[in-house]
């Protein structure tokens, strides 16, 4: 696929708010064929914005939202993933019910997405396969156990993937996100009931985390670097846009664990062990 040629057909799942959101519209203005997902679609997309139903944690769902977009389109030349929401609370207070539900989001959604998705692209001989990640993959963050496994588990994932859909022209990547306006921090789902021994240092972290996401990049950041990759020849690995999403990896690559954790730690307003 060249690298240079408008109106590829797009399906974004997770276009209702947020990354994705950015990434569709960002997408429709430079001459491509969008569709856009969410469980519901209760407001009217944007211009150039086509809806599609898609439940991520179904495979049903899944299946039916891909076969709708290849009737109306032919085919499917990139899917973005940016599907899901994130749990905030201590492990002990994640009861195992909530956890499948982040994974889910996150990533067996991602994989449910990927299957229906690949027999077209492997058919078409090519196809590119973007997932929203997170620094969180490289540091897993206090008191977002579950958030950073399935992020680290969607990154993972991702590097298997590339191996075997290369020989069928498919490209996979992830981009980490790092500190982005989209409102889903105000929006995370606690893990409850709350445990008092934890309740200090976990009402400080999850504010902490909030702030960042509240007074971080505008998502159109993300979504620029969303179109290079749906535009691009070739992939590689990772996508890390920002000073914070370059460095991070380095840092904890040159620092001793214990030197980084309390690094990190401090980031988050926790006190040194």
């Amino acid at each position: 696929m060249s690298g240079n040629r408008p109106g590829r057909v797009v399906l974004v799942a997770g276009a209702s708010s947020g990354i994705g959101h950015a990434a569709s519209v960002s997408l429709a203005a430079r001459g491509h064929r969008v569709f856009g997902t969410s469980r519901t679609w209760s407001r009217t997309p944007p211009p150039g914005i086509e809806p599609v139903i898609l439940d991520v944690t179904g495979e049903a769902s899944a299946t039916r939202c891909v076969e709708e977009v290849l009737d109306r389109a032919g085919r499917i030349d990139a899917l973005v993933y940016s599907a899901g929401h994130y749990v905030a609370g201590a492990v002990e207070e994640t009861t195992p019910e909530l956890a499948l539900r982040q994974l889910d989001a996150y990533f067996l959604g991602a994989h449910r997405v990927v299957r229906a998705v690949l027999p077209s692209m492997r058919h078409a001989s090519g196809g590119r396969l973007i997932f929203l990640s997170s620094s969180a993959a490289v540091a897993a963050i206090p008191f977002h156990a579950v958030y950073s496994a399935s992020k680290a588990a969607l990154e993972h994932y991702v590097d298997a993937l590339r191996y075997e859909v290369a020989p069928f022209g498919v490209d996979a990547t992830c981009v980490q996100g790092t500190s982005v306006r989209t409102g889903a921090a105000d929006a995370a789902q606690r893990a409850e009931p709350g445990i008092a021994a934890y309740a200090t240092a976990r009402d400080s972290v999850v504010e902490t985390f909030a702030r960042t996401q509240r007074e971080g990049r505008p998502p159109t950041v993300f979504a620029r670097t969303i179109t290079r990759a749906v535009e691009a020849d070739r992939l590689p690995p990772r996508y890390r846009p920002g000073f914070q999403a370059k460095t991070l990896p380095a840092i904890r690559a040159m620092l001793p664990e214990a030197a980084f954790r309390v690094l990190f730690g401090r980031k988050f307003g926790l006190p040194r062990h």
